[in-house]
C-alpha cells in the first residue's frame, strides 16, 4: 500500500431553496460562513471549501464583514473558492448553454473578488452527470472534478481518482470518496476515518479525499470533529493526517501521476 495521505476537506453542502424560502437559505450561507470562519480563528490548521457564486454574492451585499474574513483566509490559502458555478447545478439535465451561463458567471464573479477563478469543481450532491461536462469544464479552465454521487453501487469505478474524458477529447481528473458521503454526522469521523483506511488498501494512491462537516444544508465543521480527528490523527502515525481543499486534494493528485506514472487508468 502507498504512503498515505488523508486530505481532511470540511465543506457544508446547502441547497438554498430546497423546502425553505430562498432568503432563509442565502441567510444560513451566512450563519455557516461565520462558523466556519469563528473555528478557523480558534483553529489555525483548520481549512474549509466554499462554492456558489450566489451565496458569496449575498455575503458581500449583506454582511461586509463577514465577506472581509473570507477574503483574508482565501489569501492565506485556508479557504478554498471551488465550483466555478453561480449556484451547485443539477449537473444531469441542463442544455450545454446552461452549464456554459453558470460557470462564466460564477468564474467571472470569483475572478473579480479572490483574483482567480476556481480550477476544481464540485457536484456534492447532483445524482448523475451529463456525458459532455468534461466539454464544458475545460472550457471553464476546469482542471479538476470532485462529486459524491452516483455512489459505487450504481457506477463502479476502478480508482477514486480517474480521467473523465469527453466525447469531444476533453478530460478533467476526477475524485469520488471511497466510501461515505460529503459530510457526517456528529459522531461519525472516527468510524468514517477508519473506513476510508480500509478502503485505501484497496487502491495504490497515495492521497485520499475525506470530506467532513455537518450537513445537508449548512453546518459545516465542529469543535468535537476537530477534536476527534486529532486523536485519530495520534493513533494512526502510519497516516499523514492534513486540513485541504479540493483544490489541494486535485493538485496533490496531478503531483503523484507525474511522480509515480499512474494514470488512473
Amino acid at each position: 500500500m502507498a504512503t498515505l495521505t488523508f486530505h481532511l476537506i470540511a465543506n457544508a453542502h446547502l441547497d438554498p431553496v430546497w423546502l425553505w424560502d430562498w432568503r432563509e437559505g442565502m441567510n444560513e450561507g451566512i450563519i455557516t460562513c461565520r462558523t466556519m470562519l469563528d473555528l478557523m480563528d480558534r483553529h489555525p490548521s483548520l481549512t474549509f471549501m466554499r462554492g456558489e457564486a450566489a451565496i458569496y454574492e449575498h455575503i458581500e451585499r449583506t454582511d461586509p464583514a463577514t465577506f472581509a474574513r473570507i477574503v483574508k483566509y482565501a489569501r492565506q490559502g485556508r479557504w478554498d473558492v471551488v465550483g466555478g458555478t453561480y449556484i451547485q447545478p443539477d449537473t444531469n439535465m441542463p442544455a450545454t448553454e446552461t452549464f456554459a451561463r453558470h460557470y462564466a458567471r460564477g468564474q467571472q464573479y470569483f475572478l473579480s473578488r479572490f483574483g482567480k477563478a476556481a480550477r476544481v469543481a464540485w457536484a456534492a450532491d447532483s445524482f448523475g452527470h451529463a456525458e459532455g461536462l468534461p466539454e464544458v469544464l475545460a472550457a471553464a479552465g476546469i482542471e479538476g472534478f470532485a462529486f459524491t454521487r452516483p455512489g459505487n453501487n450504481l457506477v463502479p469505478i476502478a480508482k477514486p481518482a480517474f480521467w473523465w474524458q469527453g466525447p469531444g477529447g476533453s478530460r478533467v481528473l476526477s475524485y469520488r470518496p471511497m466510501t461515505g458521503w460529503y459530510g457526517n454526522e456528529r459522531a461519525e469521523i472516527p468510524a468514517k476515518l477508519d473506513l476510508s483506511l480500509e478502503a485505501a488498501k484497496k487502491f495504490d494512491l497515495e492521497n485520499v479525499g475525506v470530506f467532513h462537516g455537518v450537513g445537508d444544508h449548512g453546518g459545516g465543521s465542529t469543535g468535537r470533529m476537530i477534536a476527534d480527528v486529532e486523536a485519530w490523527a495520534g493513533k494512526h502515525p502510519e497516516v499523514k493526517v492534513i486540513y485541504s481543499g479540493l483544490h489541494g486534494l486535485i493538485d496533490a493528485l496531478y503531483d503523484e501521476v507525474r511522480r509515480t506514472g499512474d494514470d488512473f487508468l
